[in-house]
């Protein structure tokens, strides 16, 4: 393209304010062209505080979005009307260049055609997103036909000279989830994630997780520690601790079975914090620009299999969940490894609150199973309503729980002494909740197996049933049976109706002709029942043993009033 390139004056022009000179320039996303001026009689689609630059970035092979007004980068495709994302990545091709000038991946100033000076120095940014932003300065003439110069000619990194860090500070979104700062001309990355919401104007930086230690995968372990450089233990710790994580990803010969070499480095993470946030971080330093296909799955794999079962700080709780973060998007993914799919799952496990297993070869198998396999254990309400909306999309609660109470039923839990309250066999617990994850009725004989799963399943809900945000309420209401019926009629679907189907079951069991066979009345099935669908956050012993009684008077006030017919209706 040049100056005297063909303007389709039928197709609209969009206007496009270049970020860092803040000068108007127009481009043609049907045709490719880019001018200074609007051409005649072209159509214009102006700039507005809404629009979003749709831009391609080369590294990672995802797609991500910059706002020039709020001047915020995000991977996610914003929540705007279609005519407000502009596709700015068609252009990325092939892009005009200009003398002096900084260069966006989106669009770089056009040449007036009209220069002839000596060549200059130039910051190209070719891929302006969370990860890359500025890349280096060189010098470069201005090409003899600008207009068709291309991407590819331009070098990216990470590095600017010292003559220009300061413009390099300036062009970096403020808001954007990863902000690069630079101290030497050798480039040492900061983070900077989104504000916290108690604060709005308070933000978080540190050491970007790709610059710890190192830029990316590499077959030597770091020379000191990731997540603690001055630890005296970690230091001893870490060489032994990579040579697991390089053998599991298939980087390292090895003798040991993927599993125990899984269970090894789980066990050291449950053991102490400190190596539990040093192999995630080890982990994703080995995940980052990994181009081996075997490598990259092993180890999103195992770093799905470690959060499982292990739970690092906070600290490095937050870096790992906006590493998963950034892969979440299923268009993203290299070809031959589901990163997206391991990446939600990294995710998931991140934020589950109730207790993890111990560690063992079984829950090593099992959470690497349950990557592509969700568990019914530990899914929100409505992962699982979404997950059987193909299998049973009939069903208004989740199939679980209705499997395990005509399960209860079934097995002769109404007529069977302690039923909710005598523990069951633990292999036969186990084999049934393989069962039942795998979408299979399991063969129970014994309905305090039914039971006890019943109860495990509401416990590992993510959110209890009666959600933190009615909690009080359901407390103040205890013996009030208007309140408590009223209370849990508020609640949303599906809460509202897996509440219901629950107390129908404690209902049936409640009725004289059971309790005289199970002796477990309304008050001893509230007492065994309430904990494990209410949920207090004090840690004061006092106001648990205080809000136990009320827990219990709100679910035997439940059993004893609350119409739960609503919830049989089809």
């Amino acid at each position: 393209m040049n100056g005297s390139t063909y303007h389709d004056n039928d197709a609209e022009w969009v206007e496009i304010v270049e970020p860092q000179s803040q000068q108007r320039m127009y481009a043609n996303l049907d045709t490719g062209d880019c001018s200074w001026e609007l051409p005649d009689q072209a159509r214009l689609r102006p700039t507005n505080d809404r629009q979003w630059w749709e831009l391609f970035d080369g590294r990672t092979k995802r797609y991500y979005y910059y706002n020039a007004k709020t001047k915020e980068t995000v991977w996610k495709r914003p929540q705007v009307d279609e005519k407000d994302i502009i596709p700015l990545a068609k252009l990325q091709g092939g892009v005009p260049s200009r003398e002096s000038e900084t260069q966006t991946s989106a669009l770089p100033p056009p040449s007036s055609g009209r220069s002839t000076r000596e060549p200059q120095r130039s910051v190209y940014a070719q891929d302006i997103s969370p990860e890359t932003g500025i890349v280096t300065v060189r010098s470069s003439p201005v090409p003899a036909d600008p207009m068709s110069a291309s991407f590819k000619a331009m070098s990216l990194d990470r590095r600017l000279e010292a003559s220009m860090l300061g413009d390099a500070h300036d062009f970096f979104p403020s808001h954007s989830p990863i902000e690069q700062s630079y101290d030497t001309p050798s480039t040492i990355s900061r983070n900077r994630f989104p504000n916290d919401s108690s604060s709005p104007t308070r933000s978080v930086e540190r050491r970007s997780i790709e610059e710890e230690g190192g830029e990316s995968w590499s077959k030597d372990a770091p020379k000191q520690p990731l997540s603690d450089p001055s630890s005296k233990t970690l230091k001893k710790e870490v060489g032994t601790l990579f040579k697991h994580i390089q053998s599991y990803m298939g980087d390292r010969k090895t003798k040991n079975n993927p599993d125990q070499l899984a269970l090894t480095i789980c066990e050291g993470a449950v053991a102490r914090v400190e190596t539990a946030d040093e192999a995630c971080l080890l982990i994703i330093r080995q995940l980052t620009r990994n181009e081996r296909v075997e490598s990259l799955r092993k180890g999103w794999e195992l770093l799905a299999i470690v959060v499982a079962l292990a739970l690092p700080s906070k600290k490095v709780a937050a870096q790992v969940q906006s590493f998963a973060d950034r892969y979440s998007e299923k268009n993203s993914d290299p070809p031959g490894v589901p990163v997206s799919s391991f990446a939600c799952q990294v995710g998931r496990k991140l934020n589950k609150t109730t207790a993890r297993p111990r560690p063992s070869l079984a829950s090593v198998h099992e959470a690497r199973v349950h990557i592509f396999h969700p568990p019914q254990f530990g899914a929100t309400l409505e992962e699982l309503m979404a997950m059987q909306k193909g299998r049973y999309p009939h069903l208004r609660i989740p199939w679980i729980e209705s499997t395990l109470i005509d399960l209860v039923l079934n097995a002769g839990g109404s007529s069977l002494e302690g039923i909710f309250r005598v523990a069951a066999d633990p292999e036969q617990i186990a084999t049934a909740k393989a069962r039942l994850d795998q979408w299979l009725v399991p063969a129970v004989s014994d309905a305090h197996v039914a039971a006890c799963l019943l109860k495990a399943w509401l416990r590992e809900l993510p959110e209890p049933l009666i959600p933190s945000s009615m909690y009080q309420r359901a407390l103040d209401a205890g013996e009030n049976a208007q309140e408590a019926c009223h209370c849990a009629a508020l609640l949303s679907s599906p809460f509202s109706l897996v509440l219901a189907r629950l107390i129908r079951l404690l209902q049936t069991l409640a009725k004289e002709e059971c309790v005289a066979l199970t002796k477990m009345d309304a008050s001893n099935l509230a007492m065994v029942v309430a904990p494990n669908v209410l949920r207090c956050l004090s840690d004061d012993p006092a106001v648990l043993m205080q809000n136990t009684r009320r827990e219990m008077s709100f679910i035997r006030t439940l059993i004893n009033h609350y119409d739960t017919t609503f919830s049989l209706e089809t």
